[in-house]
């Protein structure tokens, strides 16, 4: 055996390991597809200020991004994602829905939203920072 330690690797080795991990994970999961989604809103100039993309397996969907613009915070344009995202998903069967944040980010907004706290990673990814774990059900 040659165990290889390297920083920065390349394209290739990362690929070989993550599809080898597919592989393996899939043997486990229902034979469906994962379907790639995104929520946005356009001010009335047609101006991009804010959206979300996520990823529906079966009954599921991952929110993956959340981004709102700064000088359109605390306008309600997260809820509306969130809501809209809500309506459509039941559409398409989802159940539960699953996010991340981190601490200085947004626990709170969610938890408002009806979302609780399944885990946390402390000091992640730097010191006095958390990863928050959250899911809600919706049906």
């Amino acid at each position: 055996m040659n165990v290889q330690f390297t920083l920065n690797p390349p394209k290739n080795i990362k690929d070989v390991i993550y599809n080898g991990l597919k592989a393996f994970n899939l043997k486990h999961f229902p034979d469906e597809d994962v379907t790639s989604l995104a929520c946005y809103i356009e001010d009335e100039a047609g101006d991009f200020v804010g959206g979300l993309t996520g990823e529906i397996f079966t009954n599921t969907l991952f929110v993956e991004f959340l981004w709102v613009d700064d000088r359109k915070r605390h306008a309600g344009i997260g809820s509306m994602l969130m809501e809209r995202l809500e309506k459509e998903a039941v559409k398409f069967g989802v159940t539960d829905l699953y996010l991340d944040t981190y601490s200085f980010q947004a626990p709170d907004f969610y938890k408002k939203l009806g979302f609780v706290e399944v885990g946390r990673f402390t000091n992640f990814p730097t010191v006095d920072i958390d990863k928050v774990f959250l899911q809600k059900k919706i049906v």
